[in-house]
């Protein structure tokens, strides 16, 4: 006696696959979602301080980090404390980093290059050498001054007025190169 063979039909096929990308594409969303908390230095400072919007950045498919914006308040506001906490997806040299965030802020020409130079060598003292899993979160408590912390441990802070506004254009400038990142911190 032959028993009759069973073979996936094209229906339960298509199924399969369905479900293997809803639980890929949720479990992708809970990723982004789920955030670390911000440092306790900062939360002393600004204890009303909470997530807003979260993102993710890929290349080619590759995630190269998660982003979440902290404000207080309903709205995001420049004028208002706010952070923004940056999960690496893989290690990233400082320098890359600060190369990065400076060439995005002359493409928005935020800044002239006097404050550009000013600024890049700033960074270099705040900005360490990252790896996968590392929290790097930069503060604005206030309009004079940017904290930087990495993993709880502070890195040092800068005393210009315009610098938070010019570091956080990468993200959050309405001509950012990184629009989708802007959308989802910016919730729009």
């Amino acid at each position: 006696m032959r028993l009759p063979m069973t073979r996936r039909t094209p229906t339960r096929a298509v199924s399969l696959r369905l479900v293997t990308i809803l639980l890929v594409l949720i479990s992708a969303t809970y990723a982004i979602a789920s955030h670390r908390p911000l440092p306790p230095q900062v939360l002393s400072k600004s204890p009303e301080m909470r997530p807003f919007g979260t993102g993710r950045h890929s290349w080619w498919g590759i995630r190269m980090y998660d982003a979440t914006l902290w404000i207080v308040g309903p709205q995001y506001s420049a004028a208002a404390p706010h952070a923004l906490d940056i999960e690496p997806g893989r290690a990233v040299p400082s320098d890359t980093l600060v190369k990065n965030a400076i060439a995005e802020m002359r493409d928005l020409k935020v800044g002239d290059e006097r404050q550009l130079a000013t600024w890049q060598a700033e960074m270099r003292k705040l900005i360490p050498n990252v790896k996968e899993g590392d929290q790097i979160v930069i503060f604005c408590p206030d309009t004079r001054r940017t904290l930087a912390y990495l993993n709880d441990s502070s890195t040092g802070a800068i005393d210009d007025p315009s610098f938070c506004t010019a570091v956080m254009s990468v993200w959050l400038h309405p001509q950012t190169k990184h629009q989708a990142m802007r959308k989802s911190l910016l919730r729009q």
